[in-house]
């Protein structure tokens, strides 16, 4: 049985039907009646999507009814409910069973996988920290391109974000992994852009926050940022304390920034006062690291004190720093390969190249700086000082600034007034190299120019020039002479090799604008001056210039234009006022003139041009009283000129003031008794006053024709002299002659055009001159030529009255000034 079993393993299994046998399943009715009553035979139910209206009782959507239960035969009791639904069934979707997704490619692609969710605190945090970052490097950027107040924003936006992540940190649990970097960044910044914007209480807020936090390590370099916001704030005091402690706290490795630290007390120091301390700063910074700028600085704190040794000592310590620049050995390298030259001549003019000859120059510039200041006074004569300083340099490796240094003597020299002796000074170059003889050669040309000997100013300008072909200066003095001796051309062609060599040098622009100016070439020197603007913006002169060329062009209003902008930076200037007054007044606009002329009389009362015109201006306007202030003024500045107290004694008349009149053509007449004018009005007073002194003045009138026709007739009878015309030669000798030629209106010339009176006031708002004659006859019965012009035209004409009988009754009583006729 044993060898069956091994075989057949199912061998033998309906041996046993009393256990195995399914035969007789059938006829058991137990059996057959549980079958019955199982599942399987229960009609199959089809439930319904339940509605709207249904209530949703279960967790699969609606009630299922009529489930399966049967009593078994055995107990007689309900059978327990038993899963309706597989594992792995949904009924919602009818979907067959599928664990494995074996189906997926009858229903397409697969869906692709979830991504990582970021509404964790760990991912919030990250996100916030990203965007806290981008809006300090804008901020930043902002900064960089000057708009501070987007920058400030930004800053403050940054910080507000920044304390939003740190609660959140604290909600999150995760506030020991706040990044402390990212703090101070936030912090800093928004201290800087309160700094930018002038927020200067909130800047030291804020810098405050950071150095008392001890969570930051280098917040104690923070001090020098605060010391720098005092300073703006102007709390010297507060800002030397930050100074010293940001010096105190800093390394002892960190060498450079503790020199600074120390150059920035020592400058508080100096605008303090306290030069005493500044020096010891500046001493300091010598000592740990000599400087140029701090070895000058401290130059000036000793000059400032008056220690001459100590100004001695450091000048030497300025000269012993070394700037180590070997610039000319090593571009200056010969060779025959022609490739080495080009790229020695690229290397010549590269940015390197350039800042060593910069540093270079301010290295010069420093040195002579502290030598002038210091020669003067280190020494008891100025020559002495300047020779000890001279032969300090010599023995430095700064040994051909001696030559600036001796131009610098030189330049005292002339500043003192001591012109031989600057002479001398520049006559011991004429030997030496070519740069300094040029220099030399070109201020003794200038220096002869200034005495009026061209001749040797010419001379030296052709050496300066031969001995430095693209020295503009040179050119400069000899267009100067050429000016001189009226060669414009010369001049010109001059003034423009300079202008070649040195295209922004602004004497010879300027120089050459007049040239132009002088050849009527108005358009050219037009184009100069505005060239000169360009170059220095706000010069006076050269706005003078260009309003007067418009001027001369006839632009009005240009011209008027520019004069009132030269009158914005020079407010107080009579002469320019006296120009805009003639312009108006040769248009017509009297008032504006007017009020010009008083502004220029105002700041300048001793302009006769201006005080006749406002004297002719009142005349014209018949206000007599007022044209007797300016005339009386013009009395008392030339008392010796008898035309003005001719034209006082005129308005005396105007205003009926007829015995002071009298009197003052008398006082005129002792004081300049050839005079004819006076004796004519003496005359016709006299006659209108019925004096008899009216026929001795005109015995002396007759007299004083003779004798000035005697004279004229010696004068015409010289050679090579030329007779006057009649009206001239009827003023000679008065004083009334007209204004001087030198005007430069065109108003002027329009007048002087037009003609002139005997007194010389030929004025376009005066009223015509009508010419009153009068007759005096005596003893001799002679006839004498009394004619006269008055000097501010004829009385005003009164109006006609009744010519009946007066009145007697009114014929003793004296009338007030206030009924006077006006």
């Amino acid at each position: 049985m044993a060898n069956t079993l091994v075989d057949d393993i199912y061998d033998g299994y309906n041996d046993y039907p009393s256990v195995y046998n399914i035969k007789d399943l059938e006829q058991d009715e137990l059996f057959q009646e549980a079958l019955s009553t199982s599942y399987a035979k229960r009609s199959i139910f089809t439930p319904k999507i339940p509605g709207s209206a249904m209530r949703l009782g279960t967790s699969t959507g609606f009630h299922r009814s009529g489930t399966g239960v049967s009593m078994r035969p055995t107990t007689s009791g309900l059978r327990p409910m038993t899963a309706v639904r597989g594992a792995g069934y949904t009924s919602s979707s009818r979907q067959p069973f599928d664990p494995l997704n074996m189906s997926s490619s009858t229903r397409g692609p697969a869906p692709p996988l979830e991504t990582g969710k970021e509404d964790t605190p760990e991912e919030k945090i990250k996100v916030a920290e990203k965007k806290i970052m981008e809006l300090i490097e804008s901020s930043i950027e902002a900064a960089y391109e000057n708009n501070m107040r987007v920058a400030l924003e930004r800053a403050r936006e940054a910080s507000s974000r920044e304390r939003a992540l740190i609660r959140l940190q604290e909600q999150a649990g995760l506030s020991d992994s706040h990044n402390v970097d990212l703090t101070f960044a936030v912090i800093f910044n928004l201290a800087i852009q309160y700094t930018n914007n002038n927020m200067f209480t909130e800047a030291i807020a804020t810098y405050q926050a950071i150095t008392r936090n001890r969570m930051f390590s280098n917040s104690a370099r923070l001090k020098m940022n605060m010391g720098n916001v005092y300073v703006k704030m102007g709390q010297l005091s507060q800002a030397i304390k930050m100074y010293r402690m940001a010096f105190d706290q800093a390394p002892t490795a960190h060498k450079d920034l503790r020199i600074k630290i120390m150059h920035n007390i020592g400058m508080l120091f100096v605008q303090m006062g306290r030069l005493e301390e500044a020096a010891n700063s500046f001493e300091w910074v010598m000592k740990e690291r000599a400087e140029f700028k701090a070895g000058l600085h401290a130059v000036l704190c000793h000059f400032a004190l008056s220690h001459r040794d100590k100004m001695k000592r450091a000048f030497l310590e300025l000269l012993e720093v070394q700037l180590n620049i070997d610039q000319e050995d090593r571009y200056n390298i010969s060779t025959d390969d022609v490739a080495s030259n080009i790229l020695n001549e690229i290397l010549k003019n590269d940015d390197l190249s350039k800042l060593e000859k910069e540093l270079k120059s301010e290295v010069e510039r420093t040195i002579l700086c502290a030598a002038k200041l210091i020669a003067p006074v280190i020494e008891d004569t100025l020559t002495a000082g300047f020779a000890w300083c001279v032969d300090s340099i010599k023995s430095s490796a700064y040994g051909p600034l001696v030559a600036d240094l001796e131009i610098s003597k030189a330049m005292v020299f002339l500043h003192n007034r001591e012109t031989q002796l600057a002479i001398d000074t520049l006559k011991m170059f004429e030997n030496r190299e070519s740069k300094a003889n040029s220099s030399a050669a070109t201020m003794l040309s200038f220096v002869y120019f200034l005495q009026g000997d061209y001749d040797q100013a010419e001379r030296c300008g052709e050496i300066a020039r031969n001995a430095d072909s693209y020295n503009a200066a040179a050119y400069v003095n000899l267009s100067a002479c050429a000016i001189r001796k009226g060669e414009l051309n010369i001049a010109r062609e001059l003034l423009l090799c300079a202008l070649d060599t040195d295209a922004s040098h602004v004497q010879a622009l300027y120089n050459l604008g007049l040239v132009y100016k002088k050849q009527s070439m108005y358009e050219e020197a037009l184009e100069c001056f505005w060239k000169v603007r360009n170059i220095v913006r706000h010069d006076p002169q050269t706005l003078y210039q260009i309003g007067h060329l418009y001027q001369l062009m006839s632009d009005v209003d240009q011209a008027a234009e520019w004069y009132n902008q030269l009158l914005g930076i020079i407010p107080c200037d009579p002469g320019v006022l006296q120009k805009l007054g003639e312009m108006y007044d040769s248009a017509g606009d009297k008032q504006q003139a007017y009020q010009f002329y008083s502004d220029s009389y105002r700041f300048f009362p001793a302009n006769f041009e201006v005080i006749d015109w406002l004297g002719s201006y009142f005349v014209s306007m018949q206000i007599a009283e007022k044209s007797l202030v300016y005339f009386k003024k013009a009395v008392e500045l030339a008392p010796d000129e008898p035309r003005w107290r001719l034209l006082v004694a005129a308005c005396l008349r105007r205003t009926g003031q007829f015995h002071k009149a009298l009197a003052e053509y008398q006082d005129i007449h002792n004081k300049f008794p050839e005079n004819i004018e006076c004796l004519k009005f003496l005359i016709r007073l006299c006659s209108d006053l019925g004096l008899k002194e009216a026929q001795l003045y005109a015995t002396e009138l007759k007299r004083a024709e003779k004798a000035k026709e005697l004279k004229d007739r010696q004068g015409s009878a010289r050679p090579g002299s030329r007779r006057s015309n009649s009206g001239t030669s009827s003023r000679a000798g008065s004083g009334m002659s007209v204004l001087s030629d030198h005007r430069s209106s065109p108003t002027f010339g329009k007048r002087e055009n037009q003609g002139l009176s005997s007194a010389g006031i030929a004025r376009s708002n005066r009223i015509p001159t009508n010419e009153n004659i009068i007759e005096a006859t005596n003893d001799t019965n002679d006839q004498t030529d009394t004619r006269y012009v008055d000097p501010i035209g004829p009385l005003p004409i009164r109006p006609m009255t009744s010519a009946g009988k007066r009145d007697d009754d009114f014929g003793d009583e004296e009338l007030g000034d206030d009924l006077l006729p006006v």
